[in-house]
């Protein structure tokens, strides 16, 4: 072979380095750019960054040396050809550097690459550091990492078993991946503030939201509520007596109405005033729970006027009710020399059987009220503190 032979092989082989190594240092910046950001911690997202580079180059060890609070260089993620070939080997002992302390220590320091040709021979490996000296590698790159405007996260430390290994084209490869690097840890940092701020508006807006339910409940409650008497009251009433309705309808029961009303209450404020009939009011209203069942309801339907609807109840029952609160209300006593307070009381009673007018159609709220209403003023024409049970003859009268 001829020496221009051999100079031209020397070129091929060095050309066909050249490419291999481009190809390699592509490949390890592509799969670097598609990590995703979304990993669980950021020690996961380093070791998943160093096999990249590993995998595309041809490094013993790579490791990323975190800079922590306490201002020291920590191991936080370490990973080796060995362990992505399931070989096994020999266990390393955690390290840890001050800022300007070995190799690693001094890219922090510098914020310059550092490149170690031989570690056997290089001072910068502080005497102490490392007590197995067959733990060395033969050369190091420790390269300083930035996140952010300039602010050092750590060092990215790449080994071999050779001394004098890494070349130009190594050093230029990792200034590129190292600012990649630092782009992807500030990505994944920027990431977890947004998730930990969502986190923790959606625990805002979740507390906010019980509280406005709790809030909302309470208006809810205090507009179904008379403040006088704590009795629900009118809107309430409305709300419950359709329900009342149906069920009366579907399972084939009955329910008896009463309207309730004060007998000359307006007496009562013109001669004792206004305070004691507010206290005649919430007396009469306490005896009136203690006579109904959770499943009756009982309102402050206005002023004077109390409506009782005892449910699944027939008439000869309804009736029986009414005459014990009407007794009821007129044996309290008031501390006050003669004075009785009496109560008249319009019954109607809805049967299953009788659950539409006289066109034929449902009985709605409004006329139940009336024909009750309408048995109330019979009690009041016959002498009140009477119980009058309504019938269709009242109303031709």
């Amino acid at each position: 072979m001829t020496m221009q032979n051999k100079t031209d092989n020397t070129d091929i082989t060095g050309l066909q380095d050249i490419f291999v190594d481009l190809l390699n240092s592509l490949s390890a910046v592509k799969e670097l750019s598609e990590l995703n950001c979304q990993s669980n911690n950021e020690k996961e997202l380093i070791k998943k960054a160093l096999t990249v580079l590993i995998q595309n180059q041809d490094m013993e060890r790579c490791s990323f040396f975190l800079l922590n609070e306490q201002n020291l260089l920590v191991n936080l993620a370490g990973l080796s050809a060995a362990e992505l070939s399931n070989v096994s080997q020999r266990d390393y002992k955690p390290l840890q550097f001050k800022i300007g302390e070995g190799v690693i220590g001094m890219a922090a320091q510098t914020g310059d690459l550092q490149n170690c040709l031989d570690c056997q021979e290089d001072e910068r490996f502080t005497p102490g550091l490392l007590d197995d000296k067959s733990f060395l590698p033969g050369s190091i790159i420790s390269v300083p990492v930035f996140v952010g405007d300039n602010e050092l996260i750590g060092v990215l430390n790449i080994s071999h078993p050779d001394a004098y290994y890494f070349t130009e084209w190594h050093i230029r490869m990792l200034n590129v991946y190292k600012n990649m690097l630092g782009q992807l840890i500030t990505n994944f940092r920027l990431f977890q503030q947004m998730e930990d701020k969502i986190s923790k508006r959606t625990i805002k807006l979740k507390r906010a939201l019980v509280e406005l339910q709790v809030l909302k409940e309470h208006y809810e409650s205090i507009s179904m509520l008379d403040q006088l008497t704590g009795l629900y009251n009118r809107h309430y009433f409305y709300e419950q007596v359709e329900h009342a309705l149906a069920n009366t309808k579907r399972y084939g029961q009955s329910l008896c109405l009463l309207i309730l009303d004060l007998d000359e209450f307006k007496i009562v404020n013109d001669l004792y005033g206004h305070g004691f009939g507010d206290e005649v009011l919430r007396v009469v209203s306490m005896t009136l729970q203690q006579q109904i069942r959770d499943s009756d309801i009982l309102v402050r339907y206005g002023g004077e006027e109390f409506i009782v609807i005892f449910t699944n109840t027939d008439c000869e029952n309804g009736d029986v009710f009414a005459e014990r609160i009407r007794k009821n209300v007129e044996s309290l006593q008031w501390g006050k020399e003669g004075f009785v307070q009496t109560m008249s009381i319009g019954l109607y009673c809805l049967k299953n059987d009788c659950c539409t007018n006289n066109n034929g159609a449902a009985l709605s709220i409004d006329e139940l009220i009336h024909y009750a209403d309408t048995a109330l003023y019979q009690a009041k024409e016959q002498g009140r503190n009477k119980v009058v049970t309504f019938t269709r003859e009242m109303l031709e009268k």
